[in-house]
């Protein structure tokens, strides 16, 4: 499979030579790369990475067979629309983005992945051999995962366009695969040229952020709000903005050369762009944004936030903004090792990338599912969102909140950089209960109560006034779910724990019957509101603080035994 890679990368030799590119390094290095990732575990799925550390492998047939079943789901595409022409479009479209995706999953750890650099810069390999290595590397990498992906389109094309659409289908997958491969690259190089090393690898992380909560919005939501009929009759290219669209581009080469007496001097216009901008745009790459690539890579990968140069006014806003979380911390936790767990739990949530990567996408889940549970309902959009407005579904979207307080004490004791956790067990210290109350009284402050307070005003401008006292208690009661899960299920100091660690069973039983505890609540609370007993709930809402002290109170006196300490 390797040397039928390579021998496809052969026609575009005498281009990149032309270009500067030394073509007998860049076989050498892709060839010891391929190898490389035939000796590797497959990293395409998350928990992969998880059973090679427990020395398990995935299983290589089931992620081919999960591509497949992908490939054909987006396949209906092709056959849904009255114009083929549509259909492909749409279908490279999903297709682009699924490996864009993959890209933006993967290719940030190969870019900054600098150890070969210890192989090759003592030897005289150029910026431009090595920087067109890396993207030839990845787009071989996704090539075989846009084969699979695609192979079910292939086989629905040859069905209704006859076996010689077969190979055109096979030329548009590579077309796609390329295009995605090189947009990618070209922004993450602009980037790399343009911004300081830590604010790229900033805008990166919340671009994956942002891209992972509208991809799972897009899937939960438009299936509700768009007419399945309409969308079969649309007419895109009745817009002008649509000939822009680099899925347009790669469906004209099917419209001319298997239906040529539907086409016209634009769709073979746009299938010539479709065939030559990949081309072009890796002349672009290895010409203009190659040069340098070495030295900004090296700084970006060993770049760091604690050693990155900053201006002083940056470093005044910052002292500023820490003052502030001192005072916080003095008020909130009194106890001064209290008082050392809420600081370094607000620290450290606030710097490491990772952790924000895990955590974040989970502000934009809950009202992704608030509004998909409230779209699933009969009747035309207006009639629903009126039910909406109209009901006691506030109580569910502040409930639903506890997912981000779930998401980030899930996380909250884990980090790859681990090792500097060992002075927690260098201290006097005879509670780390207390070191865990700061934890949580941080997480409350950082995340909680802030994106309560947000939903709490988006119920009151939405519901009214009379909102306010079961927003009080629902905010009360995800802060005691809070408290018991990180009584049963946070067994680690903030930040000191490896993240490759095998969760128990028991723990994840344990888990869900508070997930049941909590869903009980909401319920009970939702009861009490329809059937209008308000004064109920203005009483609970002092038992529920009670409720909350005795159980900080409690959380405060764990003892080491009750810790899970790791080997430094």
């Amino acid at each position: 499979m390797n040397k039928l890679l390579l021998k496809m990368v052969g026609p575009l030799m005498p281009m990149l030579q032309r270009t500067g590119v030394d073509t007998y390094q860049l076989h050498h290095i892709l060839r010891v790369k391929l190898l490389m990732d035939d000796r590797r575990p497959n990293n395409t799925f998350a928990h992969t990475r998880k059973a090679s550390a427990n020395g398990k492998t995935t299983n290589p047939w089931a992620i081919s067979l999960f591509t497949v079943l992908m490939g054909l789901f987006i396949g209906a595409f092709l056959v849904m629309f009255d114009a083929p022409f549509i259909g492909h479009t749409i279908y490279f479209s999903i297709f682009m983005v699924l490996i864009s995706l993959t890209l933006i999953t993967d290719f940030t750890t190969v870019l900054f992945d600098v150890r070969e650099q210890f192989i090759i810069l003592p030897r005289p390999v150029n910026d431009r051999t090595l920087a067109v290595a890396r993207i030839m590397h990845i787009s071989l990498y996704v090539f075989r995962l846009a084969f699979l992906q695609g192979l079910a389109g292939m086989v629905i094309v040859g069905y209704t366009d006859g076996i010689l659409a077969v190979p055109v289908f096979l030329v548009q997958l590579v077309m796609a695969t390329f295009l995605s491969i090189l947009f990618v690259n070209i922004v993450y190089l602009l980037l790399m040229k343009s911004v300081s090393p830590q604010r790229f690898k900033d805008i990166i992380s919340y671009f994956q952020i942002g891209l992972s909560v509208f991809i799972f919005a897009a899937y939960q939501i438009l299936p509700r709000v768009i007419n399945a009929s309409a969308l079969a009759k649309i007419e895109l290219l009745s817009q002008w903005w649509a000939y822009l669209l680099p899925p347009v581009w790669i469906a004209a080469l099917n419209e001319v050369l298997m239906h040529p007496g539907r086409s016209n001097i634009f769709t073979s216009l746009m299938a010539i762009i479709g065939i030559t901008l990949p081309i072009a745009g890796l002349w672009l790459v290895a010409k203009v944004l190659a040069p340098g690539f070495n030295k900004r890579l090296a700084v970006v990968s060993t770049s760091d936030a604690n050693t990155e140069a900053k201006p002083i006014a940056d470093k005044a806003v910052k002292k500023g903004r820490f003052n502030i979380v001192d005072k916080l911390a003095n008020i909130i936790a009194r106890d001064p090792v209290e008082n050392a767990g809420f600081k370094i739990t607000w620290k450290l949530a606030a710097r490491i990338r990772e952790f924000k990567i895990k955590v974040y996408p989970a502000f934009g889940y809950v009202p992704v599912y608030f509004v998909f549970f409230m779209l699933n309902r009969q009747g035309s959009l207006n009639n629903r969102m009126e039910d909406v407005q109209s009901g006691y579904s506030y109580i569910a979207l502040i409930y639903m909140s506890t997912f981000v307080l779930s998401a980030v004490l899930q996380h909250i004791s884990y980090s790859e950089k681990f090792k500097p956790a060992w002075v927690y067990y260098a201290l006097p210290i005879d509670k780390p209960g207390k070191i865990l109350s700061g934890m949580y009284k941080a997480v409350i402050s950082l995340y909680y109560l802030p994106y309560c307070a947000v939903l709490g005003i988006v119920s009151i401008v939405v519901w009214g006034p009379d909102v306010i006292n079961d927003v009080i208690l629902a905010t009360l009661a995800g802060m005691n779910y809070g408290i018991f899960m990180a009584l049963f299920m946070v067994k680690g100091l903030p930040f000191s724990k490896p993240v490759l660690v095998k969760q128990s069973g028991g723990r994840v039983i344990i888990s869900l019957l508070i997930t049941f505890f909590i869903g009980a609540v909401g319920f009970g609370h939702y009861m009490l509101v329809k059937m209008k007993w308000n004064t109920a709930v203005s009483i609970l809402i002092v038992p529920a603080f009670l409720l909350y002290l005795l159980m900080m109170y409690y959380y405060k006196r764990q003892s080491w035994e009750s810790i899970e300490q790791e080997e430094f």
